[in-house]
């Protein structure tokens, strides 16, 4: 099972480490070295042998996965996640079916989540809205098994698989603003309808993938921003490269105003500024025009409803 892998990985870890440190004494620091780096080789071949799952006992709010049936341009979703929260770890679970049409498409937001305290970690995620008000969230993220927590180790290690989590702005973006009290920043997307369209059809397509053949999370090579910069790579006007601003997600609205992605008109200091959400998120709490209000300027996203 899962729990007997990731111990035997660890147990393997440790064995590694002592066999190391035996052979720095017993021999020479050149000795040694070959030990760790024959270790290392081994147990990369060993977890490479692991297959992806879609069949666990997944976390309560990792336990459906989505998947659409495309017609034309109509796009029925399945599975979006619309959960009403009391605190991160008291909820109402609810899931939706709803059909959304590209060509009502009115463009993309990109949204970003900073973490305090970790140098360059970020989650990233991408918002299409539709001319009727709906807006749905794209989310890359880990899915956990009942009692996991998030290791950037492990996900070197083929500890987790992958999802694509897609959600009402209400539940993933009110999430991390109004109750994990995170900044969230929600960049509109500078591009044309038929990027946009290109943009959303790749993740559906991704994300459909995903469902009939899971694959693993990996810290470095398909994380939630990398397999976005693979998707943004619809609406770039410049080829997207591949550097710290990939791996570090912090810096990946930098990356995106360096793309002209997003707003390029003043400094982006500036730009994170004017799409900081969270004062009209903590307004918005709970209204079901909660998308429009986070948009708005402040002094009309805070007014009351006549």
């Amino acid at each position: 099972g899962p729990e007997g892998a990731h111990g035997a990985r660890a147990l393997i870890a440790v064995g590694l480490a002592a066999l190391a440190v035996a052979a720095w004494r017993w021999r020479s620091r050149r000795w040694s070295v070959a030990v760790m780096l024959l270790g290392c080789v081994s147990v990369y071949g060993w977890v490479r042998t692991f297959q992806a799952s879609n069949t666990r006992d997944w976390a309560p709010d990792l336990l459906r996965a989505p998947w659409a049936e495309v017609a034309g341009s109509k796009v029925t979703l399945h599975e979006v996640r619309d959960f009403r929260y009391r605190s991160t770890t008291d909820w109402d679970p609810a899931w939706y079916t709803a059909t959304y049409d590209t060509d009502a498409l009115t463009g993309a937001s990109f949204i970003v989540e900073p973490f305090s305290g970790v140098y360059g970690a970020a989650h990233t995620m991408v918002s299409f809205g539709f001319q009727d008000g709906r807006h749905v969230v794209f989310s890359v993220e880990v899915r956990r098994e009942k009692g996991e927590t998030f290791s950037a180790l492990g996900g070197l290690f083929r500890r987790f698989e992958i999802t694509y989590v897609v959600g009402d702005e209400r539940d993933l973006v009110q999430l991390r603003s109004n109750f994990r009290h995170d900044d969230v920043y929600v960049y509109p997307v500078t591009a044309s309808k038929e990027r946009i369209t290109a943009f959303f059809m790749d993740m559906v397509q991704r994300m459909n993938g995903l469902h009939t053949q899971p694959e693993f999370y990996d810290t470095l090579t398909s994380n939630c921003t990398t397999n976005l910069v693979r998707h943004f790579e619809k609406v770039a006007t410049k080829d997207v490269p591949y550097d710290h601003r990939t791996l570090l997600p912090a810096f990946a609205d930098e990356l995106a105003y360096a793309l002209g992605i997003i707003d390029t008109d003043v400094p982006l200091a500036q730009v994170r500024q004017r799409y900081h959400i969270n004062a009209r998120a903590l307004a918005a709490q709970g209204r079901d025009d909660f998308s429009a209000r986070i948009r708005a300027p402040l002094e009309t996203a805070a007014a009351p409803v006549p």
